[in-house]
């Protein structure tokens, strides 16, 4: 099963409605397509980072006289490196602009953890309304021992 944060907006009118999840873990997309993702999600200074790091891989390659495996070998690294904290980016972008992290649901895939998530939140404001209606619904009665008020 994967595990995927789930990151709501406080602003909008139903925040579950525009819900963003995020898996947590190695992002093989970013792996594959680093500075693409990085552009996608409007990560810029993420980006830019990777821009500096791949012309500072260009310039050990130049300057220690490697050939084609060191420039792959440094590559491959920068890309592992950034699958691995692409996820985290995000998260930290999401939270620098006011989206709070509300639930963590595992699921096979995003589509079945996020019916998961909506299956546990209509679990939970059902049970929610059951306690409301039980306490709205109840008799008070006296206690043993008690003088009972008119």
């Amino acid at each position: 099963m994967k595990v995927y944060t789930v990151h709501t907006h406080p602003g909008d009118a139903d925040p579950m409605e525009n819900a963003i999840l995020i898996h947590e873990g190695f992002n093989f997309w970013a792996f594959i397509l680093s500075g693409l993702w990085a552009l996608y999600h409007r990560l810029w200074a993420a980006f830019f980072g990777l821009l500096a790091v791949s012309l500072i891989c260009i310039l050990l390659t130049y300057l220690f006289d490697g050939g084609p495996e060191m420039d792959f070998a440094l590559a491959l690294a920068t890309g592992i490196g950034f699958g691995l904290i692409a996820n985290d980016l995000r998260r930290k972008k999401l939270a620098a602009e006011g989206w709070k992290l509300v639930e963590i649901v595992a699921g096979a895939d995003e589509n079945a953890a996020e019916h998961r998530l909506f299956d546990r939140l209509r679990g939970h404001h059902a049970a929610q309304n059951t306690i409301q209606n039980t306490l709205q619904n109840a008799v008070p009665t006296a206690l043993p021992g008690s003088i009972p008020t008119p």
